[in-house]
């Protein structure tokens, strides 16, 4: 399984009404770090876009979240 697999589903990205785009990853290890940019809609706000980076490590053949930050 690739990490786009692992970590994102298209089917996910367009329940949530959010376009991920310019993916980038580096794999290190159990370790996967994401860079992406974003693109949400909001009631409140309109369209927000921003960037995200994400830090993925594998525990038990699963990749969980250890770190998630990002910028509007």
């Amino acid at each position: 399984m690739n990490p786009t697999q692992c970590l994102f589903k298209s089917e996910r990205k367009e329940r949530m009404g959010e376009k991920v785009s310019n993916e980038h990853y580096q794999m290190v290890g159990d370790y996967i770090i994401l860079s992406a940019e974003y693109e949400t809609a909001t009631e409140k706000m309109g369209t927000v876009k921003g960037k995200f980076t994400q830090i993925w490590r594998k525990t038990n053949n699963k990749y969980m979240i250890l770190h998630d930050e990002f910028s509007t």
